[in-house]
């Protein structure tokens, strides 16, 4: 865990520590990158710069701390959406993850530019690091036999087009929940294609130019529906 320059003692000490990574929160989200100045830090926060100095050495800190804080939001908000997720189709349990998800990411909305910036040695490392383990897990826990290798390429492949897309979701306005349903389609169909159940026609039509890879367990893939399609009143 990060380390403070100095130990919060009393709360009105935590709500400047919160001021701070708030202020860092809005700047990665404004700028797309961590790439903001001490300076444009403190004022953001509205406290000077030697008040953000009293409590971080430096912005890699800052950020440090806000990643932290981010990772601990992401493991709450995943601990919801698969809550009883026994006997729920991958669908289902799609939607209430990627509702979740974006719930997250309104309220961090600097935690997708965090998994984009500097890849495996970024800062937002552990964030995305925490996306590719939750996916890997719910695959193989869907896909009986399925080698651990082969769960993590599809996992950063699933966790790939998802912050790709989440992306787009933060800049885009009223059309939020629409690219949150498309999200919910892509990654439903990309796991139905791969991982069909045992009975789906795919696994006897040899010459399909797409083949599934390996036969999920039934009882999880009775639908693929998603919800339908937002009146003109709801985009």
């Amino acid at each position: 865990m990060q380390e403070l320059r100095t130990e919060p003692r009393q709360r009105r000490s935590q709500q400047s520590i919160d001021a701070i990574l708030d202020a860092s929160e809005r700047l990665i989200h404004e700028q797309g990158q961590v790439g903001f100045t001490a300076n444009e830090l403190a004022a953001a926060a509205g406290m000077s710069i030697g008040r953000v100095y009293y409590w971080f050495p430096d912005i890699p800190s800052v950020v440090t701390a806000l990643v932290e804080r981010s990772a601990s939001r992401l493991a709450r908000a995943f601990g919801e959406s698969v809550t009883d997720q026994y006997g729920t189709t991958t669908p289902l349990l799609l939607q209430r993850a990627i509702s979740q998800m974006c719930k997250y990411v309104d309220e961090n909305p600097a935690s997708v530019a965090l998994c984009l910036t500097g890849g495996s040695e970024g800062p937002g490392h552990l964030l995305s690091d925490q996306l590719i383990e939750f996916a890997s897990t719910l695959v193989i826990d869907r896909v009986p036999g399925i080698p651990a290798i082969e769960a993590e390429v599809v996992a950063r492949t699933a966790v790939g087009i998802t912050l790709g897309m989440l992306n787009g979701y933060t800049i885009a306005g009223p059309a939020r929940p629409l690219i949150q349903q498309e999200l919910v389609y892509v990654l439903s169909a990309y796991l139905y294609a791969r991982f069909p159940p045992p009975e789906d026609f795919t696994w006897t039509v040899p010459e399909r130019a797409v083949q599934p890879s390996r036969p999920s367990r039934r009882d999880f893939t009775e639908s693929v529906q998603v919800w339908p399609a937002l009146a003109p009143d709801q985009i």
